[in-house]
C-alpha cells in the first residue's frame, strides 16, 4: 500500500501573495502605534494619584492591637474608655476645600471622578480630610469588648437624650449598615446619647422577634424597640386622624417620648442618613452654634437652653397646592397662615414639643409629618433651631433654597440663620440623584489612600449594597 508523505509546504498557488502579506503587516504596525498613542495620552491626561499619605504609628501598651498616628490632630481623644478597645476615627490633615476661581471645589483627590462644589455653607470643619477607612475601619471588624459595649449601650442612668434610628422590616440590615450603625451607637455614645432603633413591624410579636433573630445583626438586639400600627392607634385613642406610618411618622417619636420619662430631647433619623464625619462631633457642633445664637437673642425673645425643633433644612411655607395639605389641619391650625415645612429626614425634638403636640392630637388634629410638627412649633412660640449644613453639587448652584422672610420667622427663633441660606438640595434632599452618587465615590474612595471627602450629612443613600 502506497502511503504519501505530507507535504511540508503549501502548494504555491495557496499561498498569500506579497501584496496581501504587506497590507497585514502594514495593518500591525498602525494598530500598534495607535494602541502606543492611546496609553501615552491616558498617562498625560489623568495625571497619577499623589503618593499615599505617609504616617507614622505608636503601640499603645495596654491596648496593643490598636494603634493611633503621631501626626494625629487629636490622638487618644480625652474622656473616651480606651480600656474596652474602642479607637474612634480620626480624620487626617486636609483642607477638604479648594478655591478655584472662586468656586469651592471639594478636593477628593480622585482625578477620573465626578468634580462636587461646595455650594451652601463651608464644611466647620474644613481642615478634616475623610476617606472611607479613616471614617469606618473601627467598625468593619470591631474587638469583641466593642460588640459587647453596643450590645448593653441601651439605657444609661445618666442620659437625658436619645438618638432613634427609626427602621422598617423592609430593612436589609447588610455589612454596610451594620458598619453605620455601630458608628452611631458608639459615636452618639461619647456624646451621652442613648441609642435606640425603633423597629415598625406589623408581624405578629413571634414573628417580630423571628425577624430580628435572623436580620438583625446580635449586637443591636438590646438596643431594638419594635412597635406596631396597631399601637399608634392606641396611643391616639381615636382623637385624630391616622392614616399611615409613612405619612404620621412622627407619632412613633410621640409615643417613644411620652412612654420614656427621663429623656427630654431626641434625634429621629431615617434609616437612609448617613454622614462623613464624626456623630460625636456633629451634634457638639449643632449645640454649640445654637448657644452661640442664644448668647445672641433679641430683648424681646425667650430661647431655652435646648432648643424645641431642630432641623437641617430651612422652614418654608408651603406652596398653596402642595400635594400633602389636608383641609382639616388646615382649620385645625386656624388657617394657612401659620404652616410651616421642612424637609424631615433627620430633627430633634425637645419634650416641650412632644407634649405640645399630643395637645393638638387631643383636639383632633394631625397632619402631614413635614408640616405638623414645624407648625406646631410655629404656633405656639416655640423655638426651632435650622442647623445650616454642607451641601455639595455636581455644579455650582444648589437644587433648593428655601428661607422664610424676617416677619415669618418665629417669635423664638435664631433670626439670622433662616434668612437667605442655602437649605436643602443636591446631597440632602428628599431624591436622591446627586447624594447617592457622592456617596458611592467616598464608599470607594477605601481603594484610594489619598482621597480627601469633607464633613457630610448625606440623604438619601439606597440600595442593597448600602442597606
Amino acid at each position: 500500500m502506497h502511503m504519501s508523505l505530507p507535504e511540508k509546504f503549501p502548494d504555491p498557488l495557496t499561498r498569500k501573495s506579497p501584496i496581501t502579506r504587506l497590507r497585514n503587516i502594514i495593518l500591525l504596525t498602525a494598530a500598534t502605534f495607535f494602541i502606543l498613542t492611546l496609553f501615552i495620552a491616558i498617562k498625560i491626561y489623568f495625571p497619577p494619584f499623589p503618593p499615599p499619605k505617609e504616617r507614622s504609628w505608636e503601640v499603645d501598651p495596654e491596648l496593643f492591637r490598636f494603634a493611633r498616628p503621631i501626626d494625629s490632630p487629636s490622638g487618644w481623644e480625652p474622656g473616651v474608655p480606651f480600656e474596652w478597645g474602642y479607637r474612634p476615627p480620626t480624620p487626617f490633615p486636609g483642607p477638604s476645600i479648594r478655591d478655584v476661581g472662586g468656586k469651592k471645589l471639594v478636593d477628593t483627590r480622585v482625578y477620573n471622578g465626578t468634580q462636587w462644589y461646595s455650594v451652601g455653607r463651608p464644611p466647620g470643619r474644613e481642615d478634616d480630610c475623610w476617606d472611607y477607612a479613616s471614617r469606618f475601619d473601627p467598625y468593619i471588624k470591631p474587638d469583641s469588648r466593642v460588640m459587647e459595649r453596643i450590645s448593653n449601650s441601651g439605657s444609661h442612668p445618666d442620659h437625658t437624650r436619645a438618638f432613634i434610628v427609626r427602621l422598617s422590616t423592609g430593612q436589609p440590615w447588610g455589612r454596610e449598615f451594620a458598619i453605620h450603625a455601630r458608628s452611631v451607637v458608639l459615636e452618639a455614645g461619647l456624646a451621652k446619647y442613648d441609642v435606640i432603633f425603633l423597629l415598625h413591624s406589623d408581624k405578629s410579636p413571634s414573628e417580630t422577634r423571628k425577624w430580628m433573630k435572623e436580620r438583625v445583626p446580635r449586637e443591636f438586639h438590646n438596643i431594638t424597640q419594635s412597635f406596631s400600627t396597631n399601637d399608634i392607634k392606641k396611643f391616639l385613642n381615636g382623637t385624630a386622624p391616622f392614616k399611615n406610618i409613612m405619612e404620621n411618622n412622627h407619632l412613633a417619636i410621640q409615643m417613644f417620648v411620652t412612654k420614656n420619662k427621663k429623656y427630654d430631647f431626641v434625634y429621629s433619623i431615617e434609616s437612609d442618613v448617613r454622614l462623613i464625619g464624626r456623630w460625636d462631633h456633629f451634634l457638639q457642633d449643632v449645640d454649640e452654634e445654637y448657644k452661640s445664637h442664644r448668647e445672641r437673642q433679641d430683648p424681646d425673645q425667650d430661647m431655652p437652653e435646648t432648643p424645641d425643633l431642630v432641623t437641617f433644612a430651612a422652614l418654608k411655607r408651603p406652596s398653596y397646592n402642595w400635594m400633602w395639605l389636608d383641609d382639616k389641619c388646615i382649620a385645625g391650625f386656624g388657617g394657612r397662615e401659620g404652616l410651616r415645612t421642612c424637609l424631615g429626614p433627620m430633627w430633634g425634638w425637645s419634650r416641650r414639643l412632644i407634649e405640645k403636640m399630643n395637645e393638638y392630637n387631643a383636639k383632633g388634629v394631625n397632619c402631614y409629618y413635614e408640616y405638623f410638627a414645624p407648625t406646631v412649633a410655629y404656633k405656639e412660640n416655640l423655638t426651632t433651631f435650622f442647623y445650616q449644613h454642607p451641601l455639595y453639587c455636581p455644579r455650582t448652584s444648589p437644587s433648593g433654597r428655601h428661607f422664610l422672610e424676617p416677619e415669618e420667622v418665629g417669635k423664638n427663633d435664631p433670626r439670622t440663620v433662616q434668612y437667605q441660606k442655602v437649605a436643602t438640595g443636591c446631597t440632602y434632599f428628599f431624591v436622591n440623584p446627586h447624594s447617592q452618587p457622592f456617596w458611592e465615590q467616598f464608599s470607594k474612595s477605601r481603594k484610594h489612600q489619598s482621597a480627601c471627602w469633607p464633613w457630610a450629612l448625606v440623604h438619601p443613600i439606597k440600595g442593597q449594597f448600602f442597606n
